[in-house]
């Protein structure tokens, strides 16, 4: 984008990730890091270890979970998730990239698509049961201080909605300097496990999309 009047052009990324449910290091580094540039705009999005490979995210629930009293279960990343810290949680940055300009601004905003719920797979005794993934939750690591506070993802748990809002930040370019910024958080996720469904397998896929508008 040159220019203050020049027409926005939306940057879309998008990843994904599987979660599971069973019955019966690398350092993050900060969140955000921004340095002047002046490369054409760009915007990226990674979710687990790449974008090539959908990583899973497995919560095996046993008896001991369900009695005497339901337990809520941590999920534990497999098919090749990377070492974070903490140790078991998803990785997932956004790195944006603005060109100069002599006044712009940029918006990236990242959501997650839940709405299709986890299923149960066909021959493990659940029958056609569906559990939503408001039932799943996650609580947030390397959380932005100071001025980014709040801009990055926050702990919070699924809505069950095609576009739920994890995060979103400005940028402002001045003066002929571009920019770029790297929102980096890790996120550890939870099975809420205070409904007794059939046992079985049950399977499901989040999409996370990010864009620079």
């Amino acid at each position: 984008m040159r220019g203050a009047s020049a027409r926005p052009i939306a940057r879309i990324a998008s990843a994904a990730a599987f979660l599971a449910l069973l019955g019966g290091s690398r350092d993050a580094g900060a969140v955000f890091i921004q340095t002047p540039l002046g490369s054409p705009p760009m915007i990226s999005l990674r979710v687990g270890s790449n974008n090539t490979t959908v990583n899973r995210v497995d919560f095996t629930v046993t008896g001991a979970n369900i009695m005497p009293n339901p337990t809520a279960v941590t999920g534990v990343p497999t098919n090749g998730a990377p070492a974070t810290s903490p140790a078991g949680g998803v990785e997932i940055e956004v790195v944006t990239r603005n060109q100069n300009a002599v006044f712009a601004q940029r918006t990236m905003t990242l959501t997650v698509d839940s709405s299709a719920g986890l299923s149960c797979v066909a021959g493990t005794g659940c029958g056609s049961t569906i559990i939503p993934f408001s039932a799943i939750s996650w609580t947030s690591y390397n959380l932005q201080t100071g001025n980014n506070a709040g801009q990055d993802i926050q702990s919070d748990t699924f809505d069950g909605t095609a576009s739920q809002q994890l995060a979103t930040y400005t940028t402002i370019i001045l003066f002929g300097l571009g920019s770029s910024v790297t929102m980096n958080n890790v996120l550890v996720f939870r099975y809420a496990n205070t409904t007794l469904y059939p046992s079985g397998r049950y399977l499901g896929r989040v999409t996370f999309t990010a864009t620079n508008v």
